[in-house]
């Protein structure tokens, strides 16, 4: 008899698969206008636009008070002055003259003592030596750092109605590290569109992509995941073009930049090469938490060493354990006509194994719906498999901030196809799981 299973599972996880063991769019007119043949097709004026001219040296002003210069930036001031009939303001004091620079430099006003230090120190290199201090501060990252997350639209929330936590911090640390470090700017832009993909990439270089990942999130409930991924890849290329190119790449979005140089196919190619890629949540630990890990895989090598000294013939015992466990299985059969629903806006994506991973909203709490369809005779048992993800936290299976899940029920429902309405509850006498907390346990 074919027959029509429903699962009701209230769970807060990723991905699922299930097996068996046989035994508005809004119209408006637009608006018409006489437009010239000129402004009908316009073409990018490129040629002279000042931003693809390459700098040349140019020639300094002839000045008059050639005694008040220290440096050739002088004399573009100085001849400006000059041309309005105005005289430089006084060299300022010392003491203004460390306030302002602590301000400029690492955005904190000095200290009384460093005040006091810099006024007595009358050596020739005393304003030199208060700059390369100041650029030694680890304030001094932190201070320019924050012009560069503005745009990186670095943000410790992810936005729209709800408005969650992100955990993004670390990328925030590596901008404010590469500028403390004096990181050479292609260096800077290489480790944040790409740091992932160079040759035995290390973690900082992987931190530094977290660039491409500062879209907002939109976590309300029946949100289209696939939609809010588009316009997140379409947040990058915008993001990509004014920070690092200083365009208005995204205009050419809906059709040939009428001003830039960018065209309507190449903003594509540009999105699909952002479009190709993986987004894993990786672990970021502190050289503490490294330590404590180190320690603690240590004593279990340890444990593990001692059990096969005292137990020589542990790992055939082992296996064959394994061998009678796998004789003891019985046949599974992976579900595929089926469907999953989730409550408060979770959507489901199908993988190609016929498994499914949630998408959008991530409450702490949801109910899932499996439908399937099967011709299968004599079910004696079902099988919910939590899988692992590289997009999840921690590999998942879940999708809480530790990749923990946490299932409570589990009912199923059956009828037959032809009479979908004759619903028949299914009894489980007995469950077991693979792994379960101990305040937690399967019953």
């Amino acid at each position: 008899m074919l027959r029509s299973i429903k699962i009701l599972l209230l769970i807060s996880c990723c991905i699922l698969s299930l097996s068996l063991t046989v035994g508005a769019i809004r119209n408006s007119k637009p608006k018409t206008r006489n437009a010239s043949p000129e402004t009908k097709n316009p073409k990018p004026e490129t040629k002279s636009h000042w931003a693809f001219i390459a700098p040349t040296q140019p020639t300094l002003p002839i000045v008059k008070n050639k005694a008040w210069v220290r440096n050739p930036i002088d004399n573009f001031v100085l001849a400006e002055l000059e041309k309005n009939n105005l005289t430089p303001a006084p060299e300022a004091d010392k003491t203004t003259w460390i306030r302002r620079l602590s301000l400029d430099l690492i955005g904190l006003p000095p200290t009384l003592k460093e005040i006091d230090d810099f006024v007595v120190d009358n050596s020739v290199n005393a304003y030199e030596k208060l700059v390369d201090r100041l650029l030694a501060s680890p304030h001094y990252g932190e201070r320019w750092g924050r012009w560069w997350l503005d745009v990186a639209r670095y943000a410790d929330t992810n936005g729209f109605e709800k408005d969650r936590d992100r955990s993004i911090w670390p990328y925030r640390d590596w901008v404010i590290n590469a500028l403390n470090k004096d990181m050479p700017f292609d260096q800077f832009t290489v480790e944040q569109l790409a740091g992932d993909l160079l040759p035995n990439a290390t973690l900082q270089q992987r931190i530094a992509t977290g660039f491409l990942r500062n879209s907002m999130l939109n976590e309300e409930a029946a949100v289209e995941p696939e939609q809010f991924r588009v316009e997140g890849i379409i947040d990058r290329v915008d993001a990509v073009g004014k920070a690092f190119l200083g365009l208005t790449v995204n205009c050419a979005q809906c059709h040939t930049h009428k001003f830039d140089p960018i065209k309507h196919q190449e903003y594509y190619q540009f999105y699909a090469f952002l479009n190709n890629d993986e987004e894993p949540e990786i672990e970021v630990l502190t050289t503490a938490e490294n330590k404590k890990r180190a320690e603690i895989f240590s004593g279990i090598t340890k444990i593990e060493d001692e059990l096969l000294a005292k137990n020589p013939d542990l790992p055939k015992r082992i296996s064959e354990w394994e061998q009678q466990a796998k004789s003891d299985e019985g046949q599974w059969t992976i579900l595929t006509d089926t469907s999953v629903i989730g409550t408060n806006g979770v959507k489901f994506e199908r993988m190609l194994d016929d498994s499914f991973i949630a998408r959008g909203d991530n409450p702490p709490q949801n109910v899932y719906y499996l439908k399937a369809k099967t011709k299968l005779k004599n079910i004696t048992g079902f099988r919910l498999e939590l899988m692992t993800d590289h997009s999840l936290p921690h590999n998942g299976p879940g999708r809480a901030t530790a990749g923990t899940v946490l299932l409570s029920e589990f009912n199923i429902e059956a009828a037959p196809i032809a009479q979908p309405e004759k619903i028949e509850q299914i009894k489980i006498d007995s469950a077991s799981a693979d792994f379960s907390s101990t305040d937690n346990t399967i019953n």
